[in-house]
């Protein structure tokens, strides 16, 4: 079960980072086009900004699960390293982890129910709201999901924390 689920993550993960790195190659493209069609007149670009737009949505969003993911996001981390080397930090993690948990489920849902009540279209190109908003709970849920694995890490150190060594117990793990 856990190496179909690692499978299915490491295929999202791919997936995203294709995402990304294919939309901010196009922003960049469109970006440059635009700037250069400002000083040479020849074609009307009138719907740069809705491809700006959606391709900003989901290159904002797949990124951020991926440095999720990877742990890679800005952090404030002077109270875990306050605690390096004591249970604390783990209990400490745990507690983080689940308001993590807790801000990512409310997001995902609340995501949700805008992707469901959007009905309006992009002016020129016609497309739904929809296709722009769904970034929001894909990603959401994904982070999610990784944060319970997180959380299950920090938990399972916290009960493997051996008191007599100050170190935890790599032997259970």
């Amino acid at each position: 079960m856990l190496a179909a689920i690692l499978k299915v993550d490491k295929v999202l993960y791919r997936a995203f980072r294709i995402v990304s790195i294919t939309l901010l190659c196009l922003l960049f493209f469109l970006t440059s086009l635009n700037v250069l069609l400002r000083f040479f007149p020849i074609y009307s670009m009138g719907w740069f900004d809705e491809i700006v737009e959606l391709s900003f949505a989901w290159l904002v969003f797949t990124t951020a699960a991926m440095l999720w993911r990877n742990r890679e996001h800005p952090q404030i981390d002077f109270l875990e390293v306050l605690f390096e080397g004591t249970r604390c930090r783990y209990a400490l993690l745990s507690l983080i982890e689940c308001i993590n948990i807790l801000f990512l489920s409310v997001f995902a849902y609340y995501s949700t129910t805008l992707v469901l009540k959007a009905a309006a279209a992009s002016p020129i190109f016609q497309i739904t709201r929809k296709v722009f908003y769904i970034a929001m709970p894909v990603t959401g849920v994904y982070m999610t999901i990784v944060s319970l694995f997180f959380l299950a890490a920090h938990l399972r150190n916290l009960a493997a924390y051996n008191k007599t060594k100050n170190l935890p117990n790599n032997d259970s793990v």
